[in-house]
């Protein structure tokens, strides 16, 4: 629980600190919205959302609905970040940047412990994603970007697939947990 406190601040102090270089249109009491005011009309938000969902969750011990948003999240960053080139680079790109570190690195533990698991999340994450509209940069006007983001994920997911066992053996001699 200690690490998922530390883990929430380092969150809310990125985003704080990201607000106004960002203009992702958080409110400085961002890091207080509850999962489900942040989860409501999230397909209309600014990316940064999906992954502040994410760490509210993992804060919450709800690691499987952590892992969904961050790679939803991950997929509609991405493609935002490749839709608008332009971006001022100390803005979103580096809260992306940040973010992928401080909430994507314990998700990726959690998931990783179990390849079998981490391929159905990443499936999850895809098929939530391709179900849903994103209003904030419309996969409709996109079309090529998404399809270059989705295949980086279907490619990750596929490689998971088929190195199980070299995943399992990295992440022994790296310390971490395998189940």
């Amino acid at each position: 629980m200690y690490i998922r406190n530390i883990i929430l601040i380092a969150v809310a102090a990125l985003l704080c600190a990201c607000v106004q270089t960002s203009g992702s249109n958080l409110t400085s009491n961002a890091a207080e919205e509850s999962a489900e005011i942040i989860e409501r009309n999230i397909t209309n938000k600014h990316p940064v959302n999906y992954i502040k969902l994410a760490s509210k969750r993992l804060n919450e011990g709800k690691l499987d609905d952590a892992a969904k948003w961050y790679y939803v999240g991950q997929i509609r960053f991405r493609a935002y970040l490749m839709a608008n080139p332009d971006l001022e680079k100390s803005g979103d790109p580096a809260l992306y940047s940040s973010l992928k570190h401080v909430v994507g690195t314990p998700i990726n533990e959690y998931a990783g412990q179990n390849p079998d698991h981490w391929v159905t999340l990443i499936d999850q994450s895809i098929k939530w994603h391709s179900d849903n509209p994103n209003g904030f940069t419309p996969k409709s006007i996109h079309e090529e970007i998404y399809r270059e983001v989705e295949k980086s994920f279907i490619d990750f997911r596929d490689y998971v697939l088929q190195n199980k066992e070299l995943i399992r053996k990295q992440r022994a001699r790296n310390g971490l947990k395998n189940s």
